[in-house]
């Protein structure tokens, strides 16, 4: 499910296109490129302020869950990987599967240091986004516009200026309404900064 993963968020990082293969759903998000988040693209809601921040720089994301967080989440096998993809380049990733009766998942966490979480919620970006909260942190649940159909969900963390933590959760199948896939980004967002929390 990698590569289909990697085609999605190039997608959503495209300002346009994309074709009917992906899902959509929520508020609407960012520009293309990478840049920081004091320089891209505003956000067209009002972002509330986070209570402080927590930088990624030198975090492994596959150590920012315990063992019984990964019970909870039903993942099943854990390993490191560096994005060497167009679309965050260098950013370091941790991809998780698991099963959950029939359906097999997988989520990927990025810590991502070359840009903040506002351009998903800019309304330019080639995704459906909408904000929320994450442990009293702003992010954005996301994902790509198109075929109104489950596919899978995002979750970015404003944890920084210029840095985001983000989480995907994706399925094998279509066994989660798009609601169901963004409540387990949004809880396994919410372990990650749990444990971030006691590193910085």
């Amino acid at each position: 499910m990698r590569k289909p993963i990697m085609v999605a968020l190039l997608c959503a990082v495209a300002l346009t296109g994309c074709t009917d293969s992906e899902p959509g759903q929520a508020v609407a998000a960012g520009t293309g490129g990478g840049g920081q988040s004091s320089g891209g693209s505003k956000p067209s809601v009002t972002i509330p302020p986070r209570p402080k921040d927590l930088k990624l720089d030198g975090v492994d994301p596959c150590k920012l869950f315990t063992q019984e967080q990964i019970a909870q989440l039903k993942v099943k096998r854990q390993r490191t990987k560096t994005q060497d993809g167009d679309a965050f380049k260098g950013s370091p990733q941790c991809l998780m599967d698991g099963t959950e009766g029939k359906t097999a998942f997988d989520y990927e966490i990025w810590a991502i240091t070359s840009e903040g979480f506002e351009p998903w919620l800019s309304g330019k970006r080639n995704v459906e986004a909408k904000l929320v909260t994450i442990d009293d942190f702003p992010a954005a649940d996301y994902h790509i516009r198109g075929s109104g159909g489950a596919f899978d969900c995002a979750t970015a963390v404003g944890v920084a200026d210029g840095q985001q933590l983000m989480v995907v959760f994706r399925p094998s199948r279509n066994a989660f309404t798009q609601d169901q896939m963004c409540a387990k980004s949004e809880q396994a967002a919410h372990f990650a900064m749990q444990t971030l929390k006691t590193l910085k």
